[in-house]
């Protein structure tokens, strides 16, 4: 009886295979935590509140005007400055966007929401403009009520979101609210980047050129700042004109 001799090969193979296999899964497993990682850190978006408006958000130059049907030409209006970098600027919107809104929809009021990005320190892809590019995708793309409340949701939990958000988390977060496919993929691809710029650049020359300096948040009527010793009354004093 004799035996086979095996070629010294054989077993090496073997073992080189099981090497591969167990790299193989350690790659599905590592992507697989990372990419659950991804959904984890906008999933509970879904959950937020999602608010109905009665009013129209449209994009006019380099801000963002909110108006109801119901405004006339007599209707005062104001223009509010903010940076979705800035801490006062959650601030104030934690304190004042349901005024601002009820303002707004019982046409007593049309704001100017004109967005700086001046907290990037000319960092052209920091999280004040793409944050600034990721709010103009939904309103392109989306409506009054996407923009409003992916509005809010930057301002309100800005200590979750700036500079620890990727292009791919807006994107997800636009989609946890409902944003179609062209408003995720705009978001993705950085595809209002540039418009961001612009209009972050031009409110910011604005400001500086008006009233001689550039900071946030600001609310001006007429070219002047209102509410200087209590911006969170800023609301009340706008709808007096």
């Amino acid at each position: 009886m004799s035996n086979k001799i095996k070629s010294p090969n054989e077993k090496s193979n073997g073992f080189i295979w099981a090497i591969v296999a167990v790299l193989v899964i350690a790659v599905i497993v590592v992507g697989y935590i990372v990419y659950s990682g991804k959904d984890a850190k906008t999933e509970w978006i879904a959950e937020r509140e999602f608010q109905d408006v009665q009013f129209e958000a449209e994009l006019d130059g380099d801000a963002v005007i909110l108006k109801a049907d119901s405004a006339t030409e007599g209707t005062p209006s104001a223009n509010l400055f903010e940076d979705f970098s800035c801490s006062y600027c959650s601030q104030l919107a934690i304190a004042t966007d349901g005024q601002m809104k009820d303002a707004v929809e019982g046409g007593e009021l049309v704001v100017h929401v004109q967005p700086l990005h001046f907290l990037d320190r000319d960092n052209a892809s920091g999280n004040s403009h793409r944050a600034l590019a990721a709010s103009l995708a939904t309103l392109e793309y989306g409506d009054a009520d996407l923009y409003w409340n992916y509005r809010s949701l930057l301002l309100e939990e800005q200590s979750e979101i700036a500079n620890q958000w990727s292009d791919e988390d807006y994107a997800a977060a636009a989609g946890a609210m409902g944003a179609s496919e062209e408003v995720v993929s705009a978001i993705e691809n950085g595809e209002f980047m540039e418009q961001a710029a612009t209009i972050g650049d031009a409110n910011g020359t604005y400001l500086q050129e008006e009233t001689g300096s550039l900071s946030s948040p600001r609310v001006l009527q007429d070219g002047k700042d209102i509410a200087e010793d209590n911006i969170q009354a800023w609301v009340e004093i706008a709808k007096q004109g």
